[in-house]
């Protein structure tokens, strides 16, 4: 087998940038497409599965991780359903966790994986990339708190939410979420939950850390 490699590329795309019609062939095991967190996540897999594949990355922009993967450009939250409302859809037999639990049981395993790769030395100081932060849902209005109230129930049948807490109680939320009861009508129905277990997750900086680890492989 050919000596693996990863190797972003960068190539002009735009009203005024100029390609050339070079044609340049390479044979490779795994050519990987765009160097954002799907490629330098499946690139890690498969060097440590397959150390003697060849891996080759190619992305038009002058670096990795410059756009979906990028810090500025999505959420940033460990998506462990926590927080996200539409993971517990309302059926006609009650809220729904499949979704939140499956979504939730993944996250735990992008975390082994990280961690896993931190023993390795492919991934550096974990606080670069990873830190804790509260995941809280706000609600307002008798239906939504209606949801949010049975959301919480239905999510305590799960020991993966069983430390979220709720309530309805303006001071307590006020707490949790200063600004977003400042002023607020205090008539008004308001419902929230709080998990402690949050995480704040820059894909962005795994995925350059990913990469460096491919390209000394």
């Amino acid at each position: 087998m050919n000596k693996k490699m990863a190797v972003p590329r960068s190539q002009a795309v735009g009203p005024n940038s100029t390609r050339t019609n070079t044609r340049h062939e390479q044979e490779t095991d795994v050519l990987l497409i765009g160097g954002g967190i799907m490629s330098a996540t499946l690139g890690t897999w498969l060097q440590e599965l397959e150390p003697d594949w060849s891996i080759t990355m190619v992305e038009q922009m002058s670096s990795v991780a410059e756009e979906s993967s990028n810090g500025w450009n999505n959420a940033g939250t460990g998506h462990a359903a926590l927080m996200e409302l539409n993971y517990t859809p309302q059926t006609a037999n009650g809220i729904n966790i499949d979704k939140a639990v499956d979504i939730n049981e993944a996250f735990h395993i992008s975390r082994q994986f990280w961690a896993h790769q931190v023993t390795r030395g492919v991934l550096n100081k974990p606080k670069s990339f990873i830190n804790s932060v509260p995941h809280m849902s706000f609600v307002w209005g008798e239906d939504n708190v209606n949801f949010l109230r049975a959301r919480y129930a239905a999510l305590q049948q799960s020991e993966l939410f069983r430390g979220i807490r709720y309530s309805e109680d303006h001071q307590q939320i006020k707490a949790w979420a200063p600004l977003v009861m400042e002023g607020r009508d205090p008539l008004q129905k308001v419902a929230a939950t709080r998990s402690e277990v949050g995480t704040d997750v820059n894909y962005g900086e795994i995925t350059r850390q990913l990469i460096a680890g491919l390209q000394k492989a």
